[in-house]
Order: structure tokens, then C-alpha cells, then sequence
């Protein structure tokens, strides 16, 4: 009776520990919608403050760009291309808020989306908006950070 006490109480254990241990293990704690959100954010940021090297700094090596209504590009070098006159611009400043984020696959892959809005900054323009629109990002979980790897963009339909 102690006995299959004893195998009884180790097995519950063993589960137990287990469980705590799959909830815990790679990037379970930090796969979270609000870490995904954030780290949107922090895309941004690092865009606002370093230009082309921040933007780049997010994406994934085999990541892609859809352009509006366009083809696709691959790649680090070729997005770089694309992106770097208009990230680049000292005229004018994307910006970007997410809405939504959803992680997926087990952490390892997410989505964002949310609103972008580009800003004038030409003396007598200052702060008007010159264009608005929503995005799709998707994203991929490496070393423990969040790396774009897909990313478009469509604007809104003009006012009437």
C-alpha cells in the first residue's frame, strides 16, 4: 500500500512538472499577442531613431515585401532597395500604430495589424497628413526576438 502510494504521489509529480515545464519551455512566456504588439511598436521606434538600419534591423533574412498592387520582393538586399527612399524621406515620416496581434504554431509565428499615417515634414506643411492606410505584418520568432517576415500595406480610399 505505501508503495503504490509512493508511484502514485512520483507520477503526479512527474505530470505535474512536466506540465510546468511545457508551459515554460522556449518562448512560451514571451509568445504572448502583447509581446508581439510591442515589439511592433519597438519596430517604429527603432525606424524613427536609425532610418533604413532600424527598419532593416526587424526583418527576418528570407523575409518578403508584397508591394501595393505589385509583386513581391525577397530578401534583405531587395527590400532595402525598395524601402530606403521612402524610409529615407527626410520630408516626410511613416508612422505606424498595430491594432491587433495574434500568435500561432505554437509561439513561433505571429501577425500584425494595424493603422500607418504619413506626416509632412516640409517647412509649411509640417504635420500634415499626406496619406493613411492599414498593414499586415507577419512575424517569426528567433533568438528569442520577433523578426518580420512578411509585410504590405494598401491606403485608404481617397476622400470624396
Amino acid at each position: 500500500m505505501k508503495r503504490s502510494f509512493v508511484i502514485l504521489a512520483s507520477c503526479i509529480a512527474a505530470v505535474g512538472c512536466a506540465g510546468v515545464t511545457a508551459n515554460t519551455a522556449g518562448s512560451a512566456s514571451d509568445a504572448t499577442e502583447a509581446a508581439l504588439m510591442q515589439a511592433d511598436r519597438d519596430f517604429a521606434v527603432a525606424t524613427h531613431s536609425r532610418g533604413i538600419d532600424g527598419w532593416m534591423s526587424f526583418y527576418a533574412n528570407d523575409a518578403i515585401r508584397i508591394r501595393y498592387r505589385s509583386n513581391m520582393i525577397r530578401g534583405l538586399d531587395e527590400i532595402r532597395k525598395l524601402d530606403l527612399p521612402t524610409i529615407s524621406d527626410t520630408t516626410s515620416t511613416l508612422n505606424w500604430e498595430p491594432t491587433d496581434a495574434y500568435v500561432f504554431r505554437g509561439g513561433s509565428i505571429g501577425s500584425t495589424t494595424g493603422r500607418y499615417w504619413i506626416v509632412s515634414r516640409k517647412a509649411g506643411d509640417a504635420d500634415k497628413e499626406l496619406g493613411r492606410g492599414r498593414y499586415v505584418t507577419m512575424w517569426r520568432r528567433e533568438g528569442g526576438r520577433w523578426l518580420v517576415i512578411m509585410d504590405t500595406g494598401y491606403p485608404d480610399p481617397p476622400n470624396a
